[in-house]
C-alpha cells in the first residue's frame, strides 16, 4: 500500500508583513489552533448547442473572470496581538500576507497576497480563556 504525504495543520503558516521598505513577515501567535486556505474561480458558463443537430444536448463550457483567496484562522487569544489586529480592523488598509507550506525547515510552496482583515472576533466565557478568529480576504491590488 502506497501511503499519502499527510500534512499536519501547523505546517501551514500565516505571516503578516510590517509594511516596511525592506518588509518583515512575522506569523500571529493568535492563529495557533485552526487554519483554513480557500482559493476560488469566478467563472462564466455557457451552453453550446450542436449546429447540425439542436436536438442533441449541448456541451456545457465554462472561462474563468477572476481569482480570489481567502484564509480563516482562529485560536486561543495571544494577548499582545489583539491590539494589533484591532488596529488592522478599524484601518481597513490591506496588507501584505505570505503564506506557506512547511516542511521541517524546507518550504514547500509560497504565496504572497495584499488582503484585508475583514473580520476580527473575540469571545470568552468567564472561566475560560479567550479564542478569537480572523477573516483575510484578498485585496484588489498589490501593495506599493
Amino acid at each position: 500500500m502506497a501511503r499519502i504525504t499527510a500534512v499536519k495543520g501547523y505546517q501551514y503558516l500565516i505571516q503578516v508583513g510590517d509594511g516596511a521598505s525592506t518588509e518583515v513577515f512575522t506569523h500571529p501567535v493568535l492563529i495557533n489552533s485552526q487554519r483554513s486556505l480557500q482559493w476560488s474561480v469566478n467563472t462564466d458558463s455557457a451552453e453550446l448547442p450542436d449546429a447540425t443537430d439542436q436536438s442533441i444536448l449541448a456541451e456545457m463550457v465554462r472561462s474563468a473572470r477572476s481569482t480570489d483567496f481567502k484564509v480563516d484562522g482562529a485560536g486561543l487569544v495571544h494577548a499582545t496581538d489583539v491590539e494589533d489586529f484591532i488596529d488592522w480592523a478599524e484601518s481597513g488598509e490591506a496588507k501584505n500576507v505570505k503564506i506557506s507550506q512547511k516542511d521541517g525547515a524546507t518550504t514547500v510552496w509560497t504565496r504572497t497576497y495584499p488582503m484585508i482583515l475583514e473580520s476580527f472576533s473575540v469571545t470568552a466565557d468567564r472561566s475560560t480563556h479567550a479564542e478569537c478568529s480572523i477573516t483575510l480576504v484578498k485585496a484588489d491590488a498589490q501593495i506599493a
